[in-house]
């Protein structure tokens, strides 16, 4: 016997009834029911972002394949490269377009730039010194090696790029003689890569390099671990290399990431504070986590692990915001702080569309893609969970 709800019109069997309802509910969630789920390397050891035409990449390369902790070697993974491209609708998510493909894992530093409006990818090599890639017409059929071994040693702490009247450069801050600046070029035989700036005074000690642009024009921002944050204006010709704009204002020590974005063609800040180091370190200790009666906060705070207290803390976002004169910079803090897991491992910036977004790798292996609010000092809001069910 088939049971019936009564209506006042009709009467509609109930197994029919929970049926339409649940159609209703996957048209209303249509990403929740069939968004591909992707599975990311929680490890990779570099993550950029670039765009083609219209739509935004995400680029990671993947670490090396073996370790010994014992002492042994890390054995390089020379099918390192991967990338995803965002969809049109951020908040179905995101589809890998290209899989390890042939670019070594031994790199200091992976960066992005543009040449001709055509994207490239740039890495520092640990052997062999400055590789460039050029994205394919089809992002999806992968990429080509257009320049090896430029001359570019170790010993960088950062390596950023920046575009100026149409040109890329790659800024490196050395940890001995300061910041050095390189100009791309492409030539009747290939790309240049000509060092155009030696010794631009900057100091090493310097937790995170980041570029903007404010009137087309780029800029750096950098937190230094003593002084604060600092930001330095390119000269309008490189080669003579930068002016501090910006000395010494106050920004948080605690961020894992500082990211740039732009809204409106006006330049922010997003400062992440996400991988929960000491959690990791502990992890292999056996017992369980428990309250320690004597600190504040309970176990969400402070736990106890084989007795040693451990902050086990939560992750958070703030947005900052950059304002000024060329020759006068200031930056605040314009948002509250946003909630989100303590376990990311990797996280980047995209735009896509006038709009800003957060992509972040967690390490259960999905990604998270938040959007910036219009209005940033609103924060941000997760657009799509990857989390595989």
């Amino acid at each position: 016997m088939i049971r019936t709800v009564q209506f006042p019109a009709q009467r509609i069997p109930a197994a029919l009834l929970v049926l339409t309802i649940l159609l209703a509910v996957f048209q209303l969630f249509p990403r929740l029911a069939g968004a591909e789920r992707i599975s990311m390397n929680p490890d990779i050891t570099e993550l950029i972002s670039f765009r083609h035409d219209t739509a935004a990449y995400i680029f990671g390369l993947d670490p090396a394949r073996e370790y010994n902790p014992a002492g042994g070697t890390k054995t390089p993974d020379n099918n390192a490269a991967n990338w995803w491209v965002i969809n049109s609708d951020p908040k179905t998510g995101f589809r890998s377009v290209v899989k390890d493909a042939a670019m070594s894992s031994k790199y200091d530093a992976v960066t992005s730039f543009e040449l001709n409006s055509h994207p490239y990818i740039f890495g520092l090599h640990q052997d062999v010194g400055a590789n460039i890639w050029r994205i394919n017409d089809d992002p999806s059929t992968g990429f080509k090696l257009v320049m090896y071994k430029g001359k570019m040693a170790g010993g960088y702490s950062h390596v950023v790029s920046f575009q100026l009247k149409g040109q890329p450069y790659i800024l490196g801050l050395h940890h001995k003689v300061g910041a050095n600046i390189w100009r791309i070029q492409e030539g009747p035989k290939g790309l240049t890569f000509n060092l155009v700036k030696y010794k631009a005074p900057m100091s090493p000690n310097y937790e995170h390099l980041a570029v903007f642009y404010m009137d087309k024009h780029p800029y750096i921002f950098g937190l230094h671990k003593d002084v604060g944050a600092n930001i330095w204006r390119i000269k309008d010709d490189p080669s003579q290399g930068l002016d501090l704009v910006m000395y010494g204002a106050k920004f948080s020590h605690d961020y894992d990431f500082v990211l740039p974005f732009h809204l409106g063609d006006r330049p922010y800040l997003l400062g992440v504070v996400s991988k929960n180091y000491i959690k990791r370190a502990i992890d292999v200790l056996e017992g369980p986590a428990t309250p320690d009666p004597l600190q504040p906060g309970g176990v969400e705070a402070i736990v106890r692990i084989a007795d040693i207290l451990v902050e086990m803390g939560k992750g958070y976002g703030c947005v900052w915001e950059i304002k000024g004169a060329p020759n006068s910079m200031s930056i605040r803090k314009i948002s509250k702080s946003i909630p989100i897991s303590h376990n990311y491992t990797k996280v980047t910036t995209f735009e896509q569309a006038g709009k800003a977004y957060i992509f972040g790798i967690h390490r259960e292996k999905y990604a998270n893609i938040w959007r910036v609010q219009d209005d940033p000092a609103q924060g941000f809001t997760l657009e799509y969970y990857g989390r595989n069910k």
